[in-house]
């Protein structure tokens, strides 16, 4: 009874607010006295502690529960439960071959390294192919011309052609 009255000390029911709105009135702590943390914090250590017990206590208990019910279980229904995770193991592996069979494939056609492509599909493995492809392997660009198949016209005047005479007979080139 004692336990329930502390517990039932540390609960605050919304129904009935504390009187100063929200103070210290719940804590049974005057305001003019010091609070005593340590003791507080002995109180939480405590309180902790025995949650903890408790959370073991129900792990064990799970487990005491699951070897019951597995006692209790008929051979047919032990093998049958056995053949199901046997069959989903399996499954995982033959989903992980085939992705690994799709990487390497999509690795050969793009030039990408087969360990960066990432996805669960086929097509999930080639887009991502294609977006690290574009990273990894940009394409060259042009120089910036308009037409790269035509020659650039060269529009030259006198003077353009008289200077490059001068500097070619400074240089000792004939031109």
């Amino acid at each position: 009874m004692h336990r329930n009255a502390m517990l039932m000390r540390r609960i605050r029911l919304i129904d009935n607010p504390p009187e100063d709105n929200g103070g210290n009135a719940g804590d049974g702590v005057d305001n003019g006295e010091p609070v005593d943390w340590e003791a507080k914090y002995r109180d939480a250590i405590a309180h902790s502690r025995e949650w903890e017990k408790r959370a073991k206590d129900n792990k064990a208990a799970a487990e005491e529960l699951e070897k019951l019910k597995e006692s209790q279980m008929s051979e047919a229904e032990k093998t049958a439960r056995r053949i199901s995770e046997l069959e989903a193991k399996n499954a995982a592996y033959e989903s992980e071959k085939q992705q690994a069979a799709w990487k390497a494939e999509v690795s050969k056609k793009t030039g990408v390294p087969a360990d960066l492509l990432r996805g669960s599909t086929l097509e999930d493995i080639q887009a991502h192919a294609e977006q690290l492809d574009a990273v990894l392997h940009p394409k060259p660009k042009g120089a910036g011309l308009k037409d790269p198949g035509r020659t650039p016209e060269h529009k030259t005047n006198d003077a353009d052609t008289s200077l490059r005479s001068y500097v070619g007979q400074l240089f000792g080139r004939n031109e």
